[in-house]
């Protein structure tokens, strides 16, 4: 069993900011810690886990200095930091501890992590918020927990006292898990060893002080120290110790919100990598809408697109045959669908995310519209130029022209790659379409399609998609679900025809149940009708010489 303490450090503490790098006895604080964690028996590894945040870089340096391993990850998710910390260093037992505690005891380390080793439980410590009564001094807080019990609350915890302060979900509720409480005997919960403050800091210097810079010194002999120092405690009497539900307001902020419903209320969903990029994917509490992190996710900036996307999904920034092909399958797919809804001529079309535009020469050529379209990429902007296409670089470009509003605006596999879906689509509505206009989307569906991607910011169902568009002022017109031009048997994709909606009151966002288990039956039946008929499943990604 792979023991490994885990010491949580970030430098921008809300009441005494850096306070983990300030001087203690002539070492840095973080120092002093893993120190004092370095001299407990049972520890086999120490890892600082500091945050991704440029202000923690300081202590990134430290560590590398002092060859100390460090995980950096949320600033304010800490349970996600040390999940993935401890999943890093394949550990089988975690100690957590925190960087403010200069004094803590290694004999208290070793007592709480026997004590999870005798008992077996999922979670030990040898302090917990009231209602228990803390015995141990504040300063010598540890607790330990198994990875499995680390991971169920990395994936189920989803209350901001529970991310933040990592462990939380293991004993907030009786039953949920087995936890031990390591009291100390005689209790001494009355006194304070840890750095919050200055006035704590102030105490530390005065410890180290009394022990002439060691930081060998034991429970017992600081506990002597300090009766021989009754103005120690005198000093630090007044200050207030946070509680259980207290979390940092900055953290506030940082809380990801869902884009269809506008809920803080997420919890991890999958965590995966899409050409060697690592994506976390939430799912919103309360209506079950699948999004990507926005803290985490590299595709958010629109630069990705003018720069990026094309070299990595194609390994060229340039059309390739296959995506051109697979581009024009795909309108006249889209145009057949339209044809057989009995619509016969649009007097003009914009498509968004045009690429190369093929589906706006398509659509040109079958139902006699003028087109226009909207591409990030240059390379594919500058083909549809060529074709004779009137093309902008972004929405905001064509909102600065005198344009006419269009009977057709289309987006084809565009709004998962957006970051704030709704707005863009009522940005459509009110100032592009048609009042009698359509609105025609396709998507990859959740149920079917990988969905998993470095560009794909969100996820869609069919539920989720059309709570969107009621969300954005649109009723539906017709609906599918197919697979071309990638499969006959496949619902790979979910296209929708929508027009502006009589009413400007949308009804609330309700909400899809079982969306989990939806996604693996589909994928289930993918996987099944993929074995039994390879050959309709999956058509060629391009035409055959």
């Amino acid at each position: 069993m792979k023991k490994v303490a885990i010491i949580q450090a970030r430098l921008t503490s809300s009441r005494l900011p850096g306070k983990v790098l300030l001087d203690v006895g002539g070492e840095p604080m973080l120092a002093r810690v893993i120190s004092r964690v370095r001299q407990a028996q049972l520890v086999d590894e120490i890892v600082v886990a500091t945050s991704s945040d440029f202000a923690d870089d300081p202590i990134m340096h430290f560590c590398q200095e002092r060859k100390i391993s460090c995980c950096r990850g949320d600033a304010y998710d800490v349970l996600d930091r040390f999940y993935e910390c401890a999943r890093a260093h394949e550990a089988d037992l975690i100690i957590r501890i925190t960087a403010d505690c200069p004094m803590i005891a290694p004999e208290e380390i070793d007592r709480v992590i026997q004590a999870f080793l005798d008992s077996g439980a999922d979670f030990a410590a040898n302090r917990l918020p009231p209602p228990f009564e803390r015995s141990t001094p504040i300063g010598m807080d540890t607790e330990v927990c198994s990875m499995s019990a680390l991971e169920r609350a990395w994936k189920e915890a989803k209350q901001p006292y529970q991310r933040e302060h990592v462990m939380p979900y293991l004993y907030d509720t009786p039953g949920r898990f087995k936890v031990q409480v390591v009291d100390l005997e005689p209790s001494q919960g009355h006194l304070r060893f840890t750095v919050d403050t200055p006035e704590d800091l102030e105490l530390a210097n005065q410890v180290f002080a009394a022990f002439e810079g060691r930081d060998d010194f034991s429970l017992a002999e600081l506990l002597a120290e300090n009766e021989r120092h009754p103005e120690w405690q005198d000093q630090v009497a007044q200050v207030r110790h946070k509680n259980l539900y207290e979390t940092d307001s900055r953290a506030a902020s940082k809380l990801p919100v869902c884009p269809l419903c506008a809920s803080p209320k997420s919890k991890n969903l999958e965590k995966v990598e899409s050409f060697g990029f690592p994506l976390q994917y939430l799912i919103c509490q309360d209506c079950g809408f699948v999004f990507q992190d926005p803290h985490t996710n590299q595709a958010a900036d629109p630069q990705f697109y003018q720069e990026t996307y094309r070299q990595i999904y194609q390994s060229s920034a340039e059309p390739t045959s296959k995506d051109l092909y697979q581009q024009r399958q795909r309108a006249l797919n889209q145009a057949g669908w339209l044809k057989s809804l009995g619509y016969t001529s649009f007097d003009s079309l914009l498509d968004i995310g045009a690429s190369a535009g093929l589906l706006l020469v398509t659509f040109a050529r079958e139902f006699g519209a003028k087109a226009a379209g909207v591409e990030p990429g240059d390379a594919y902007r500058a083909l549809a130029e060529g074709r004779g296409i009137a093309m902008f670089e972004s929405l905001e470009g064509l909102l600065k022209t005198e344009h006419q509003r269009f009977e057709l605006v289309s987006l084809m596999h565009v709004l998962e790659h957006l970051d704030k879906p709704l707005d863009v689509l009522r940005q459509i509505r009110d100032e592009m379409l048609a009042e009698d206009g359509l609105l025609l989307i396709e998507v990859p569906n959740f149920y079917a399609h990988d969905s998993y991607e470095l560009a794909h910011l969100s996820c869609f169902t069919e539920h989720t998609l059309l709570e969107l568009l009621q969300q954005a002022g649109f009723e539906k017109v017709a609906f599918r679900q197919h697979g071309m031009p990638r499969s006959r048997i496949l619902p790979l994709y979910l296209s929708v025809l929508a027009k502006p909606a009589k009413t400007d009151q949308p009804e609330p966002v309700a909400p899809e149940k079982n969306v989990t288990i939806k996604r693996k039956l589909g994928m289930l039946r993918r996987k099944v009708l993929s074995r039994l008929n390879p050959t309709t499943a999956w058509l060629p990604l391009e035409r055959k010489q």
